[in-house]
């Protein structure tokens, strides 16, 4: 098989010869091939060639064009200072405050932000491997994204907080109009992603993690959009034979089940939760990826603990029956030996069917 018909053929519980392998070697790929950051992520063949670095060090079934989470905050206006050998940050939202959400318009994922540098760097990497590897795509989780565009991240959670605590309806519906913007946003950003060869179409939302919110929160300010995300792209994915993702980050237990409900074809699981109460809690029907841990295994340990934890993760799901990637649990930490990731492929064929 190749790498790519593996990856598909596991989300969709096809025959395999062995467990996928795929971390997310975003900014890993930078560090490897010696691209500063800041260049990596402005510049689409300075990302594809990192990532092909990355492949050639590692030989992992998924490559993933990756950096940081402005390039679509970027396309709305938001500002952001980038230091030359780390991720941005953010300077300036959209706009200051809720009031103003009106002003805000969908950017074209074409033309807006840095978004053609992600998808540029999709179709060079596309048109590199060829069907042989499976290039995975980003997307900003509707949550985060709107977080960004409307006065920060400190200031969106304390209107929600505010707004829950005074059950003011008014402010309820402008949020509610940010998370239609930042879900209509992140849909023709994965749309011009599947089109530029991505095999996947994903949502990270990394906010609306239970260390950041309540689980009623979950409920009512992301899982409507996440739904909605999922929904729209499921034709799109399907046309293009490609799959979709949901990432949240730390212990999502609590809103597992829903978060399986959302639509999205993979859960990828963070290094937090066990996946045998990820499986137990998500069902049976949806696939999981993860989750070994990225800095105590991975950047920190050795190529013996890797295969020994690739191997419990793959025990642990029954990989080799399909519905399961094996992946980090959160993004690779840039400077991560790439002999401890080689060791996540060695397992997976050690324990080939």
């Amino acid at each position: 098989m190749t790498s790519r018909e593996r990856f598909l053929a596991a989300v969709r519980r096809g025959s395999l010869d062995r467990v996928p392998v795929a971390p997310y070697c975003g900014n890993f790929g930078a560090v490897l091939a010696g691209i500063p950051i800041s260049v990596y992520n402005t510049d689409p063949k300075k990302m594809a060639e990192a990532q092909i670095r990355a492949w050639e060090a590692v030989g992992q079934d998924v490559v993933v064009a990756q950096s940081d989470n402005y390039y679509i905050a970027e396309g709305f206006g938001c500002q952001i200072n980038q230091p030359v050998n780390t991720t941005p940050n953010l300077t300036a939202p959209a706009v200051e405050s809720l009031d103003q959400v009106d002003r805000l318009k969908v950017p074209d994922p074409w033309k807006d932000g840095r978004m053609p540098v992600y998808l540029e760097a999709v179709a060079l990497l596309r048109e590199h491997f060829g069907n042989e590897v499976a290039v995975r795509a980003p997307g900003t989780g509707p949550f985060s994204l709107a977080s960004y565009l409307v006065g920060g991240t400190t200031e969106f959670l304390t209107q929600i907080a505010l707004c829950e605590a005074d059950e003011d309806r008014e402010k309820e519906e402008q949020i509610f109009r940010v998370m239609e913007l930042s879900s209509d946003a992140l849909i023709l950003f994965l749309k011009a992603a599947l089109d530029a060869g991505s095999d996947t179409a994903q949502a990270g939302d990394s906010l609306a993690s239970l260390s950041m919110i309540s689980p009623a929160i979950y409920e009512k300010y992301v899982y409507p959009w996440e739904v909605k995300v999922f929904s729209a792209l499921a034709p799109a994915a399907r046309e293009k034979a490609a799959v979709t993702i949901l990432h949240i980050c730390g212990d999502t237990r609590k809103i597992l089940p829903l978060m399986a409900k959302t639509g999205a074809d993979v859960l990828e699981i963070d290094a937090k939760v066990e996946l045998a109460d990820a499986r137990e809690l998500a069902g049976p029907d949806i696939s999981l990826m993860g989750n070994l841990e990225p800095t105590t295994v991975l950047f920190q340990g050795n190529p013996e603990l890797v295969r020994k934890e690739s191997v419990r993760c793959i025990e642990s799901v029954k990989g080799l029956e399909g519905g399961f990637i094996l992946g980090s649990g959160c993004e690779v930490v840039p400077g991560t030996a790439a002999e401890n990731l080689k060791a996540m492929v060695d397992a997976s064929r050690a324990i080939s069917s």
